[in-house]
């Protein structure tokens, strides 16, 4: 059975419970305390105001209304002396959910011709009014209170809503920089290997053969990358700082004189900025190898007291049709994401360097 049928139901079954329970008190009330059972008085007033009850959700002004004449009626004649609001109560605080002020002048009225017409004196008015009126203001009180719950469900699952989509929004994009890096960086690898193998395939099989040995040993490397983004998915963990030491073997053995200068206990570096470091690092040997003609490369991370820096320069020039593409965009993304910063120098070849904090800086990353 679908949610909505579940609720549909359950609606049917609290208007029935309620009709019910209005039926009985109101048909049977009056002969608990005393008063003559007639069964063409409080019973079918009882079954009228119960039955008018099953449309309270389509017209509930109206179905107040219809219960209050019908109670005056049966007032008037003499049928029925139990009271003027409680057999309405049910109709009140219906139309107390969407039309207090509304409701609340219904049962007022009410009230008021009640205690006009029985001709009742002073005490006895604000003795028996005040009861009266005391129990109107209950069920006013409650339908209020239900209106806020109501409302603050409302908001909170909208914000439970927009949470939800602003996470699955964060998934796509963690999940599109990831297969980024990975992919980018080993296209550009295999791709410097390749070009290499090509021209040394005449003169120097060997050059070739191990160029090509290269570029399949980077391939599996992506594979097992590509492995491990998936098992992070599933809760397991994925590449640190200590995976910039195959970042430099890579860039070696692409022909890139690579200097690596860690510095500090890069161990310790929290999980998220481990892992920003790294992709730092490898979306900028990425364009090193894609945009610069460089032949030496510096990546320099040092660990501060309270940040990590990372530093990765190379002596070459930026090509003519360099732009940012989306690996710098989300470099800039993972960066700001943990509140640090990023500067990018690719006037003369690339210079790239981010200061990442070590400590939370929001609510959401504090333990």
């Amino acid at each position: 059975m679908s949610a909505g049928a579940i609720r549909s139901r359950e609606t049917r079954l609290v208007d029935l419970a309620l009709a019910l329970l209005t039926g009985v008190g109101v048909g049977l009330g009056p002969a608990m305390m005393g008063a003559p059972l007639l069964w063409h008085g409080a019973p079918a007033l009882g079954v009228l105001l119960g039955g008018l009850l099953l449309a309270r959700r389509y017209r509930p002004r109206l179905v107040l209304v219809l219960s209050a004449v019908v109670l005056i009626g049966y007032q008037s004649s003499g049928l029925f002396e139990g009271g003027w609001v409680w057999p309405l109560s049910a109709a009140l605080f219906t139309a107390s959910l969407t039309r207090p002020g509304w409701a609340a002048g219904v049962g007022v009225l009410t009230l008021a011709y009640g205690m006009g017409w029985q001709g009742l004196g002073v005490g006895e008015v604000l003795a028996r009014g005040g009861v009266e009126l005391l129990w109107l203001a209950v069920m006013l009180a409650g339908a209020s209170a239900t209106r806020q719950y109501n409302r603050w469900r409302a908001e909170h699952q909208a914000r439970l809503l927009q949470l939800e989509q602003t996470r699955l929004a964060e998934q796509r994009l963690h999940i599109s920089r990831e297969v980024h890096d990975v992919v980018a960086h080993t296209l550009a690898v295999v791709g410097v290997h390749l070009n290499v193998a090509v021209e040394a395939l005449d003169d120097s099989p060997e050059e070739a053969r191990a160029a090509l040995r290269t570029a399949i040993a980077v391939r599996n490397q992506a594979t097992r990358d590509l492995k491990a983004f998936v098992g992070e998915l599933r809760d397991t963990p994925q590449q640190g700082l200590e995976s910039v030491a195959v970042l430099v073997a890579q860039a070696r053995a692409a022909g890139l004189e690579v200097r690596y200068e860690p510095e500090g206990d890069l161990a310790a570096i929290p999980a998220a900025q481990a892992l920003t470091a790294y992709r730092v690092v490898q979306e900028a040997v990425i364009n090193t190898l894609r945009h610069s003609n460089a032949d030496c490369l510096t990546i320099r991370l040092r660990v501060a007291t309270r940040d990590l820096e990372v530093r990765v320069v190379d002596n070459g020039s930026a090509a003519a049709d360099f732009t940012a593409g989306h690996g710098l965009t989300g470099m800039r993304e993972r960066v700001t994401a943990l509140g640090g910063t990023l500067r990018i120098d690719a006037g003369r070849g690339f210079a790239v360097q981010a200061v990442l904090p070590l400590t939370a800086h929001l609510s959401g990353l504090a333990p």
